[in-house]
C-alpha cells in the first residue's frame, strides 16, 4: 500500500522541474479556438462528439476531455471515484475517504481484501464492500455529461491501442499543443490525447509531457485507481502504459459510449444507420433469434391468452355496448366514442410512453419500442430477404436484415412471394449470415385464441398510433415494403431497439 504512495511523491520530486501551469499564450490559444469548439456531448448518436474508430466492440471514444471545450483543451482533473474538479487534491479532503484523513486507512468505498487493516477490517475480519468498478453516480463522465458516456474500461483502452496506430505530435494542428493522436486502422479516424499532467495537492505536474486519464476500475490496492497513462519524453519510444496510482491524485477523464448502451444483457446489433439507434438480436420474450416470443396489444405489456377488445388494456366499454378505449386518442372523427363529447377531447397522445412500451417494461435499459420512423429508416438503410429456414438448421421461416454493404443494397427487399415466382428477383449475392444482421421470424399474430399467419408472416408493433385510435403501426415480414396498420388488441411481437 505504502508502495503506491511512494511512487507518487517520487514521481513529484523528481518531475519538479517540470510542472506547468498554463501560461498566458496557451490560454490565447485556447481563447482563439473557443468560437470553434465541439460542445458538450449528448448521446452515442452524437456525430459531433463521439468518435467512430471501427473498432471490434462499436465502442465510440469522446473528443476531448471531460470539461475541455476542445480537443486540445486539458479539461477538468478528477480524483477517482469523484465527479467534481477541486483546487487541491489529498488523502484529507478526497471525497470517498473519512473527513479529515491524512493517509488511505479512512477508505468509505471501492475497498479490497488487501491485508491493509483500514476500516473494511473488523480486527482482521475483512467487511469491506469489494467493490472494483465505479457505481454510475461516481462516475464522472456518466455524471457530468449523461446519456451513454461512461469512463472506459482497462479493456477499452487495451483495444483501443491495439486497433489505432498512435503518433506524438509537439504542435496538434497550429494550437502549439503536446500529446498522442491515435488513428484508426479501419477507417483513418482519430483522437488526441494532450498531455495535461496531473494534479499533486495544488500542483500541475508534467504538463507537456504526461496525460494520464483514469479507467473506472480499481487495481489491487485500495488506495488506487487502475489508469491507463502517456509517459514519455523519448520520441523513439512513446507508447500508452497501464499503471496504478494513488486513487486522490487529480488527472483527466476521456469519456466512452459502449455500443447500444446500458443494454441489461441484451444484444444489440449495429445495421450501420444513420440514426446510430441498434436493433436487438430477438423478440421480447425469446431466448433465440428464431423464437416468437410474447404477443402483446399494442401498449401491453405482458402476454395473455384471448386478444379481442374485451380484454384489452385500454378497453372501455359503453352503454351502447362497444369498447371504446380510454388512452392514446386521436381526432379521428369517431364521435361516439369516449374521446369525443361534441368536439374531440380525448389525450391527443400517438406514441407509447414508457409506462406502456413492452421494451422499457420487459428489458428496460435503453430499450424500447420503434416508433414506425425507426422502422422505416431500418427497411430504407438495409438489405431484407426472405428465407424459409433460418441459418439451415431451424425450420423457421422469416426475414433476415442485413447490414447493407453497399450503398445499392440500401432498401432492397427480396419477399417469400419474389422466391416463389420462377422470374422474380433472387437473393443478392455475396450475403452470409457471417455478415452482421437480424433475424425476424415469421411469427404471426394472435387474434381471439388463435395464431393467424404463424411460419407465414409476421407482424410487429412499432410504438406510433395511426391517424385513427383504434389502429396502431405495424411491420409484416412477408412484405416489408410499406407500413401497415391494425387494430390494437391484436396480439404482435416486439423487437427493441436501443434509445
Amino acid at each position: 500500500m505504502k508502495k503506491c504512495l511512494f511512487k507518487v511523491t517520487m514521481i513529484a520530486a523528481l518531475t519538479a522541474a517540470f510542472v506547468a501551469c498554463k501560461d498566458n499564450s496557451k490560454d490565447e490559444v485556447e481563447d482563439f479556438h473557443s468560437e470553434n469548439t465541439l460542445g458538450l456531448p449528448e448521446s452515442i448518436s452524437s456525430v459531433d462528439n463521439a468518435v467512430d474508430l471501427g473498432l471490434p466492440s462499436g465502442t465510440k471514444w469522446a473528443k476531448m476531455n471531460i470539461g475541455a471545450k476542445n480537443p486540445w483543451n486539458s479539461g477538468d482533473y478528477f480524483a477517482w471515484g469523484e465527479t467534481k474538479s477541486k483546487v487541491i487534491y489529498e488523502w484529507n479532503n478526497y471525497l470517498l475517504n473519512t473527513a479529515g484523513e491524512a493517509n488511505f486507512l479512512g477508505i468509505k468505498k471501492y475497498q479490497l481484501n488487501d491485508g491493509s487493516n483500514g476500516i473494511w477490517y473488523s480486527n482482521v475480519k475483512f467487511i469491506g464492500d469489494n467493490k472494483t468498478t465505479l457505481d454510475p453516480e461516481d462516475d464522472a463522465a456518466h455524471t457530468n455529461w449523461g446519456g451513454d458516456w461512461v469512463m472506459p474500461t482497462p479493456s477499452d483502452f487495451q483495444e483501443l491501442c491495439a486497433n489505432c496506430s498512435l503518433g506524438r505530435t509537439n504542435d496538434y494542428k497550429g494550437t502549439g499543443v503536446a500529446g498522442f493522436v491515435l488513428m484508426s486502422k479501419e477507417n483513418g479516424n482519430e483522437v488526441f490525447f494532450p498531455f495535461a499532467g496531473f494534479k499533486y495537492y495544488d500542483l500541475t505536474l508534467n504538463a507537456e509531457s504526461v496525460g494520464p486519464l483514469w479507467t473506472n476500475e480499481l487495481s489491487n490496492f485500495s488506495s488506487s485507481g487502475i489508469h491507463i497513462w502517456t509517459l514519455d519524453r523519448d520520441l523513439t519510444n512513446y507508447d500508452f502504459k497501464n499503471d496504478g496510482w494513488g486513487r486522490w491524485v487529480g488527472a483527466e477523464v476521456r469519456a466512452v459510449c459502449k455500443a447500444g448502451g446500458n443494454t441489461n444483457g441484451h444484444e444489440a446489433v449495429d445495421l450501420g444507420l444513420p440514426s446510430g439507434k441498434l436493433w436487438a438480436s430477438m423478440n421480447v420474450g425469446a431466448e433465440k433469434p428464431e423464437e416468437s416470443g410474447y404477443y402483446l396489444g399494442w401498449g401491453e405489456t405482458e402476454p395473455k391468452e384471448y386478444y379481442s377488445d374485451s380484454t384489452y388494456k385500454f378497453s372501455v366499454k359503453t352503454d351502447v355496448g362497444f369498447y371504446s378505449y380510454n388512452k392514446y386518442q386521436v381526432e379521428d372523427g369517431n364521435v361516439g366514442d369516449v374521446w369525443y363529447t361534441k368536439d374531440f377531447v380525448g389525450d391527443g397522445k400517438t406514441v407509447l410512453e414508457d409506462v406502456d412500451d413492452a421494451a422499457v417494461a420487459n428489458w428496460g435499459g435503453k430499450w424500447k419500442m420503434p416508433t414506425k420512423e425507426q422502422l422505416e429508416e431500418l427497411k430504407n438503410e438495409c438489405y431484407w430477404q426472405y428465407t424459409e429456414n433460418y441459418a439451415d438448421t431451424t425450420n423457421v421461416s422469416g426475414i433476415i436484415v442485413y447490414k447493407a454493404k453497399a450503398v445499392t443494397d440500401k432498401g432492397k427487399k427480396v419477399t417469400r412471394t419474389d422466391l416463389h415466382l420462377a422470374d422474380g428477383q433472387k437473393p443478392l449475392e455475396g450475403y452470409t449470415l457471417a455478415d452482421i444482421h437480424i433475424f425476424m421470424p415469421a411469427a404471426g399474430y394472435k387474434e381471439a385464441y388463435e395464431n393467424n399467419t404463424e411460419g407465414f408472416d409476421g407482424f410487429y408493433w412499432t410504438s406510433t398510433l395511426a391517424d385513427r385510435t383504434y389502429s396502431a403501426y405495424h411491420l409484416r415480414v412477408n412484405d416489408p415494403r410499406g407500413s401497415y396498420i391494425n387494430s390494437r388488441y391484436v396480439g404482435m411481437p416486439i423487437r427493441p431497439v436501443c434509445k
